[in-house]
């Protein structure tokens, strides 16, 4: 299978040294034989040269919001409707969880409640026939200040909890979205959230050091990926 990562942002290199890149944890997330990874850095217009050029794509995170005046933002939306219409299965994680409900006819905003960071735990209210039927909850990795607020038409709500009440949404076996960061590590979320101090805040910043002492489930929603993309139609002729 021949995934498409349109890649909306990368690790800031005034970070620590040491932490892994976008392409690290996506490589690490969906290491299979029968998947291959090829990625596009939107953020610097850099798109396939057709919808079609790979059997999914996945929109990744970005330090951006939908709301922001990049021309690359606009491109990608576009890029999105087409491969929707064209049928191609479509996956975000946290901005592209949100720029893609955006297109599809949703809406994402900066939310009121703040920064939602480090581990957190969500209810699952829809297992959607991916998510193994004993699980309740999850629990993922986060770092985002915008939420989807309203989804597009035709989208479940899978999981959710008061503070983001849209955490995950599916629409038929064509698009899967998540608000947290299945690809992430505790490193990662523990130097965004040294890096963003001034911004995030104090309190925030602790807690998010502290939960992430909790266990998240981020290989687990690897699998669920693949599962969902195992229903693509061109899974078995191009993997």
């Amino acid at each position: 299978m021949r995934l498409g990562i349109l890649q909306a942002g990368e690790i800031n290199p005034e970070m620590k040294a040491g932490l892994p890149s976008y392409r690290d944890m996506y490589d690490a997330l969906f290491s299979s034989p029968d998947v291959e990874l090829t990625y596009f850095q939107v953020m610097t217009n850099e798109f396939p040269d057709s919808v079609t050029a790979c059997d999914a794509y996945i929109v990744t995170g970005s330090p951006a919001g939908v709301y922001d005046e990049f021309d690359w933002i606009p491109a990608l939306m576009d890029f999105i409707r087409d491969a929707y219409n064209a049928g191609q299965q479509l996956v975000g994680i946290c901005f592209g969880h949100q720029v893609i409900a955006e297109a599809l006819g949703g809406k994402a905003e900066k939310s009121d409640k703040g920064w939602g960071v480090g581990v957190r735990t969500v209810a699952i209210n829809d297992h959607g026939g991916l998510i193994p039927k004993d699980h309740d909850d999850i629990s993922l990795l986060y770092m985002h200040q915008d939420q989807v607020v309203e989804t597009p038409p035709g989208a479940e709500v899978l999981a959710g909890d008061s503070f983001c009440p849209i955490a995950a949404y599916k629409i038929g076996e064509q698009v899967l979205c998540m608000q947290g960061h299945p690809e992430f590590t505790p490193e990662v979320i523990a130097g965004i959230l040294d890096f963003r101090r001034d911004v995030i805040g104090d309190d925030r910043v602790r807690q998010g050091h502290d939960s992430l002492k909790t266990p998240h489930q981020g290989k687990d929603v690897g699998q669920w990926f693949k599962t969902f993309f195992h229903s693509n139609k061109f899974f078995s002729t191009h993997s």
